[in-house]
């Protein structure tokens, strides 16, 4: 008769058991809070992606059309700049000529563009059709010093990503636009 080794079994006791499975916990453990974390920081990035696009964006908007402008109003802070029309009823560019003083000039006609802010949205209105160009925006003020030379506006933006149930450590990103109106009539 053969007689069988304790060794030849070998088999694990309920310590070792117990520890293996304690260490596989504490690296799925690992494992899942670093997914997390990673979650939240990809989220927190596309976020302030975002809002740093949206902020170029309206900046770029308001800078192009301030800088085209003839005239500029702000009424309960709107802004209202009027640009002259620079494409015929088909969508074709106008040609552009010179009058007496040799200043430039594309015809007869305007186009009025309109910023606000409506809600938390930013809005630019050509020609009564509103469209949002920015999302998440806290404040919009337009300081009109002297709006037949110069135009200064401020805009609010709300953080787009936080993990606290109030306002958070900061109320928002502001950004200043200041643009020169070289079209102005008093340019002229």
């Amino acid at each position: 008769m053969k007689r069988l080794d304790k060794m030849s079994q070998s088999g694990m006791s309920l310590v070792e058991m117990m520890m293996s499975v304690a260490c596989g916990s504490l690296v799925l453990a690992a494992v899942i809070t670093a997914g997390v974390a990673l979650q939240r920081s990809f989220m927190a990035v596309e976020g302030y992606s975002i809002s740093q696009g949206d902020q170029l964006r309206v900046l770029d908007y308001i800078a192009m059309d301030c800088r085209r402008a003839v005239s500029a109003t702000v009424v309960n802070n709107v802004l209202t700049v009027t640009v002259p029309s620079y494409y015929n009823v088909d969508g074709s560019p106008k040609d552009p000529s010179f009058n007496a003083t040799g200043a430039l000039q594309y015809g007869v006609g305007t186009v009025a563009i309109s910023y606000y802010q409506s809600g938390s949205n930013f809005m630019r209105q050509v020609n009564g059709v509103e469209r949002p160009i920015a999302t998440n925006v806290s404040s919009f003020t337009v300081t009109p010093q002297d709006v037949t030379s110069s135009l200064n506006c401020s805009i609010t933006f709300a953080p787009r990503f936080t993990n606290l149930p109030g306002p958070g450590p900061i109320a928002g990103t502001t950004v200043y636009s200041s643009t020169f109106l070289r079209n102005a009539a008093a340019r002229q």
